[in-house]
């Protein structure tokens, strides 16, 4: 980064004016090394004033020499006093720990001022070549240009830090929109889990009660361990096994969950937006020329706003998946008669009436990957169901060629916090 401040400062030291007669002059890369020095803090500033002087000589020297009757030698010379400027600069903004006072501007202005002062009198002394002019003449113009360098310096300080941190602040909401998404989708598969230990833990308690049943009908079998009822208990045992690991695991996901979740509610525009500006990355993925609007209304705040963002993600995704030539989905949120309405509409293909019983089934799916050729898992609206279900809402659709409605409504009862709790 150093070599490219360094050009940049050569640069526009190419950029200047000449106040009196000879080769002083006044240049815009002053201003632009100072703004460099304070926004770039690890910058070491006396090498980074020199190297940018010793260029600036470089390029004057080989600018001017093939237009003038001079030696290289006399060439030189005449534009060595510009790098003793640069030096004394740097040593100045050094000695005087410029940087230390970005926080107070009228300061910081002055000590560039004094800074840009001084050096130009160095400079001015090791010309001589204004003996003709008056003192006043001299110091007005150099005070001007300093007061004027230093207050462009303190002004490209502050909009580069600006920028900075309006570049930042979109960072940080970008990978927030990022995170509530993995966390929506995390707690999803915990409830999978969650249930998934439930219906293990009920094949265990079938499976010692047939070891249960063939001990009592075959008794002192059990010394066997190829007898039906010692299979059936080791069964049981692997069973167990599975349901502990299963439940170290699910353990394991809610301390995370603990630690990474929230318990302050969320508006509803606000993980809207959430779902809004990761669903437009999503689709920018595909490539697919798919359109998409959202509206809502509302003046919800939630504490459930992970699995209103997981219901959202899994029809919206559903919605893209379907999409064809020009697709338009429209997504809408609603707080109405005492509930949280959620629509996801679309103008796909629609569902056959002879898959509209079917939809809602564990494992059903219209879809396959074309890569693999396997079919997806179809939990994505039986997930969705559970989800509005576990809330105390209900899931609804219509379905023509053309216009597809999925509807979500959940009771503001069960989802409102106050903004106290906040």
């Amino acid at each position: 980064m150093i070599p490219h401040i360094i050009l940049l400062v050569s640069i526009t030291g190419l950029v200047f004016t000449y106040p009196f007669d000879g080769y002083f002059r006044f240049t815009l890369s002053v201003a632009v090394l100072a703004t460099l020095l304070l926004y770039f803090e690890r910058l070491p500033i006396v090498r980074v004033a020199a190297a940018s002087g010793g260029l600036i000589l470089l390029f004057r020297t080989a600018i001017k020499y093939p237009f003038v009757n001079e030696t290289l030698l006399s060439a030189t010379l005449h534009n060595l006093p510009s790098f003793c400027y640069y030096l004394t600069y740097g040593l100045l903004f050094r000695v005087l720990r410029i940087r230390d006072y970005t926080g107070n501007v009228p300061a910081l202005v002055l000590l560039l001022s004094i800074c840009d002062i001084a050096s130009n009198c160095v400079e001015l002394m090791i010309r001589r070549e204004l003996v003709s002019l008056s003192l006043e003449t001299v110091l007005t113009s150099v005070v001007s240009m300093g007061v004027g360098r230093a207050l462009l310096a303190v002004a490209g300080y502050y909009s580069l830090k600006r920028y900075r941190d309006f570049v930042l602040a979109e960072d940080h909401a970008a990978r927030y929109a990022e995170l509530i998404l993995i966390i929506a989708r995390l707690k999803a598969e915990l409830f999978y889990l969650k249930k998934s230990s439930g219906d293990i833990e009920l094949v265990m308690e079938k499976g010692y009660t047939l070891y249960q049943t063939l001990n009592a009908a075959s008794p002192g079998e059990l010394a066997r361990t190829d007898s039906p009822a010692a299979r059936a208990l080791a069964i049981a045992r692997d069973i167990h096994e599975v349901k502990k690991d299963y439940y170290r695991v699910t353990r394991g996901i809610e301390e995370i969950l603990d630690v990474a979740v929230t318990k302050e509610g969320l508006p509803l525009d606000e993980f809207f937006q959430i779902v809004e500006q990761n669903t437009r990355r999503f689709i920018s993925s595909l490539d697919k020329p798919v359109t998409i609007t959202f509206d809502y209304e509302g003046q919800l705040v939630t504490d459930q706003y992970y699995t209103i963002v997981s219901i959202l993600d899994n029809l919206i995704t559903n919605a893209v998946e379907a999409a064809q030539s020009a697709g338009v989905i429209a997504v809408t949120g609603l707080c109405s008669g005492g509930r949280l309405v959620l629509t996801v509409a679309d103008n796909g293909p629609g569902i056959r009436p002879e898959d509209r019983e079917l939809i809602f089934a564990p494992g059903y799916s219209t879809k396959f990957s074309e890569v693999t050729g396997q079919m997806s898992t179809g939990l994505g609206l039986i997930h969705v169901k559970n989800l509005a279900e576990l809330l105390g809402g209900e899931i609804t659709f219509i379905s023509v060629p053309g216009k597809t409605v999925f509807t979500v409504a959940l009771p503001l009862a069960k989802l409102a916090v106050s903004r106290e709790s906040k």
